[in-house]
């Protein structure tokens, strides 16, 4: 992927957007000279996909933060600063992480559209070769407009590449219509004879990636739509007007994803932390897509280091430890410390739920004589996270990405350069979305639905030391599902436990309407010995983040354009 990025440094016609979504050329190069022929259309693809690496970075005002913490599973230990604000839900209107948040979607998706025109134009390119790119650029184009839907709500909709004198009094689209654009570009890109149903290893979405996101799409539709029908306060009024009915959209939801579980080749790792390990990025059969990072600076990633083992004792090779362990990170990102109980133990404190050991750090590294030298137990007693306090809350570091054999291997990758892709879509994902419409589509689990999520089940278990899978009746306490265990709030349950900390967890509270009830049990300061986890989360607010405002200045359609509910 790195000569990619490296061209994709070229394309110089792609300028920044530096207010609202007005863009100024740079240079002499413009989309009508610029894209001549296929070639500088990949280019523009490239282009397309380095960008989306931006809503990943930690870089000034980073938006990385906005949907990662403030959850039930992680958040941040300090108490001031951006990631406070997040967290803690303090966050203003003139939040400089939400305008970037805002601002980078829809680069991207000028880009996109940009590559989208010129690929309708071009008459040097074959048919295929004009589905392939526009398939690509409409895919990517969906997924930044859903995180912006999600995020906001009724946003503006630009499908077209901006010229001349931009367009202020643009108005904010019904939330409704903002779907009805997603859905049209994902069943493009969806459809037989667009995409390849190969596996890529290269970052180019394929087919199966595609309609993965047509599932998830359907499935937020319809939970968010049931959320807001049934719910009296401070949920989303404007899935109401989505025309489909609840349990058609399940149902959309259930046969898209059923397609990807049977007919995509993908499958489940045999060992769940051999998906997240650096070795088998790209390459692993449960990954459907991922978005591309490299060891190059600057086209590595930090946000794995803002996870990561605490550590105490000293430098390794001159350095702080989060420079050279494969594990540790500067920990300014911790795990929620009643997030640990989520993963259940029976019989004398065993592990039986295999993900909390890769995920979870209950230790903290020593250094001695220049090296990490051993772990040392954060907890005051075994299993005791109500016990914790403000020290230990500052040790709960995240494990789940890494690379060497274990916590004591040293890297070349530095704060800045750590080349760990975003795994946006895996196969266990499909399971549990596909395990969920088939139970919401009736108000019970099919066998097929229970046979998807135990799948999920029994590889958390892990293998046994002649490499088999680990049974139900091996583990007492950590057994199948049975219909009668699945409810809303289990099946949330289980995605924590799988998905956490992959930029899921927001999302999924927000869809399901589910944000009280999680906090309350994690981070209610009645629940637990220290007050230092509860946040500031408002029903009637929180549920859309605001509408920067910068864009709310600029707007010459001020009752268009008006900012969200309470803010």
């Amino acid at each position: 992927m790195r000569s990619a990025i490296i061209l994709a440094c070229a394309i110089v016609f792609f300028s920044s957007c530096k207010k609202f979504l007005e863009e100024k050329p740079q240079t002499q190069y413009t989309t009508d000279n610029f894209f001549v022929d296929k070639a500088t259309l990949d280019a523009g693809i490239v282009g397309m996909y380095s960008s989306a690496k931006d809503l990943f970075g930690v870089y000034t005002n980073t938006p990385l933060f906005m949907t990662e913490i403030g959850t039930d599973e992680a958040m941040f230990k300090g108490t001031s600063g951006v990631r406070f604000n997040f967290d803690r839900y303090t966050f203003s209107v003139s939040e400089g992480s939400i305008y970037e948040y805002w601002i980078r979607h829809y680069e991207i998706a000028a880009r996109a559209n940009i590559v989208i025109d010129a690929a309708a134009k071009l008459t040097t390119i074959s048919d295929a070769d004009r589905k392939v790119i526009t398939g690509e650029a409409r895919f990517i184009r969906s997924f930044v407009y859903f995180r912006l839907v999600q995020a906001f709500g009724d946003i503006p909709i630009i499908d077209k590449p901006i010229s001349g004198k931009f367009d202020y009094g643009l108005p904010r689209r019904p939330l409704k219509e903002a779907y009805d654009f997603i859905l049209s570009d994902l069943t493009f890109a969806a459809e037989e004879g667009v995409l390849t149903t190969q596996k890529t290893n290269d970052g180019h979405a394929n087919q199966w990636a595609a309609k993965a996101l047509l599932g998830k799409v359907y499935l937020t539709m319809a939970s968010a739509k049931e959320t807001a029908l049934t719910k009296q306060t401070g949920k989303v009024d404007g899935y109401k007007d989505i025309e489909m009915d609840v349990k058609a959209l399940y149902t959309k939801a259930w046969e898209t994803l059923k397609d990807v579980k049977d007919n995509s080749g993908a499958d489940l790792l045999p060992v769940y932390g051999d998906v997240f390990k650096i070795e088998n990025k790209n390459i692993n059969r449960e990954s459907l897509f991922e978005l591309q990072f490299s060891s190059v600076v600057p086209y590595g990633t930090q946000w794995t280091k803002e996870y990561g083992m605490a550590y105490t004792g000293g430098m390794v090779n001159g350095n702080p430890l989060y420079y050279t362990n494969s594990m540790a990170g500067v920990n300014n990102l911790v795990y929620v410390p009643k997030f640990y109980t989520y993963y259940k133990k029976s019989l004398k404190d065993v592990d039986y739920d295999k993900r909390r050991v890769w995920n979870l750090s209950d230790s903290m590294i020593n250094v001695a004589n220049n090296a990490p030298s051993k772990l040392a137990y954060i907890w005051t007693s075994p299993y005791t996270p109500d016990a914790y306090n403000q020290t230990i809350l500052g040790r709960c570091g995240v494990t789940k990405y890494r690379w060497g054999a274990n916590w004591q291997t040293t890297s070349q990758y530095l704060y800045s350069n750590c080349p760990n892709n975003v795994i946006v879509l895996r196969f266990a994902d499909v399971l549990l979305m596909f395990a969920e419409a088939d139970y919401k589509m009736n108000g019970t689990i099919s066998a097929e639905g229970l046979a998807a999520i135990n799948k999920v089940r029994q590889r958390a278990r892990g293998l046994n030391a002649s490499g088999a899978p680990i049974t139900a009746t091996e583990t007492p306490g950590f057994n199948d599902y049975t219909a009668a265990d699945i409810t809303t709030d289990e099946i949330l349950m289980e995605r924590a436990r799988e998905l956490c900390f992959e930029f899921q967890r927001w999302f999924d509270l927000a869809r399901t309407g589910r944000f009280e009830v999680f906090l309350k049990k994690n981070r209610d300061p009645a629940n637990t010995k220290i007050v230092n986890t509860a946040t500031s989360f408002d029903p009637a607010k929180h549920y859309l983040f605001p509408i920067p405002q910068s864009e709310i200045d600029l707007s010459t359609n001020k009752e268009n354009f008006k900012q969200n509910p309470n803010y």
